[in-house]
């Protein structure tokens, strides 16, 4: 009975620890001058970031279309990030996810694409003490973020070590009627084809080349998304794969749900700081 009761307590001690040293997923609002209006920003910070003084790799990553802060607890982040960081697949990092409205993070509502260029990047790379450079920081998004996110990594190749795409709605030619797309007003409304094209992933590949810069890409569906976003990541494998560039393709059971998202977080952060270099002062 007491070695029963002392092995309670012991694991009750350890499980108390682990708790104390795990990181948290928190709500900031910032004063945001480029949208002129308060920021709501999910940010999660490691366990030991108030008190060690070290620069941390960061990832930026996009919710999807209309998702707003208090709903980024659902997706995962601080329990995968807790988990992985204690179990030595990931170092102590930095996740910042910004909302974006219905923005799918272009200038056309507002200006969401400089506000998270110019503006959301250094300053959470200052506030939260990122780490700078390519081998400081990854990009990634889901859904709607996660076709703004594939534009910022090929806008921004000098900025970023790799890209994580969780569901992309990064649709060719055009987006299926069903897509949030078609609605947001971000592409107009009723959504212009040509605006799609001229802003979607291919239109930036000339450009992306001449930067001579690797990007590799984690991409990631459930098999039975609605949407048809399993065929448009192996079609964006394809095209990273004939562009010389390293990708990652992963499919799992289910569709465009919550549930897919955060049975892919753990990979996602996984190939996410790989990329990057490790805390330091």
């Amino acid at each position: 009975m007491r070695h029963g009761r002392a092995l309670l307590l012991g694991l009750a001690a350890m499980l108390l620890a682990a708790t104390a040293q795990a990181g948290e997923l928190r709500r900031v609002t910032l004063d945001s001058a480029v949208l002129g209006r308060p920021w709501e920003v999910g940010v999660y910070l490691p366990s030991a970031h108030a008190t060690s003084g070290l620069r941390y790799p960061m990832l930026f990553l996009l919710p999807g279309d209309g998702v707003t802060a208090p709903e980024m607890p659902d997706l995962g982040i601080e329990p995968a990030a807790n988990a992985l960081i204690a179990a030595g697949k990931m170092p102590p990092a930095v996740i910042v996810m910004p909302e974006i409205g219905r923005s799918w993070g272009v200038n056309a509502k507002e200006p969401m694409q400089t506000a998270l260029a110019e503006e959301l990047f250094p300053e959470a790379t200052r506030r939260w003490r990122g780490l700078e450079g390519r081998r400081g920081q990854v990009v990634g998004g889901i859904s709607a973020g996660g076709y703004a996110a594939l534009r910022l990594a090929l806008l921004h190749p000098d900025r970023f070590a790799a890209a994580v795409l969780l569901s992309p709605a990064i649709y060719m030619p055009q987006p299926p009627e069903g897509s949030g797309a078609r609605r947001a007003g971000a592409f107009g409304l009723p959504l212009v084809p040509e605006t799609w094209t001229a802003l979607n992933y291919p239109a930036l590949l000339p450009g992306f080349r001449a930067r001579g810069l690797p990007m590799p890409i984690f991409a990631a569906s459930g098999t039975t998304d609605h949407l048809g976003i399993a065929a448009q990541v192996e079609m964006l494998r394809d095209t990273w794969k004939a562009e010389g560039m390293p990708v990652e393709l992963v499919l799992v059971p289910g569709g465009h749900t919550t549930a897919v998202w955060r049975a892919l977080m753990p990979k996602a952060l996984t190939y996410a700081f790989r990329h990057t270099d490790p805390p330091r002062p």
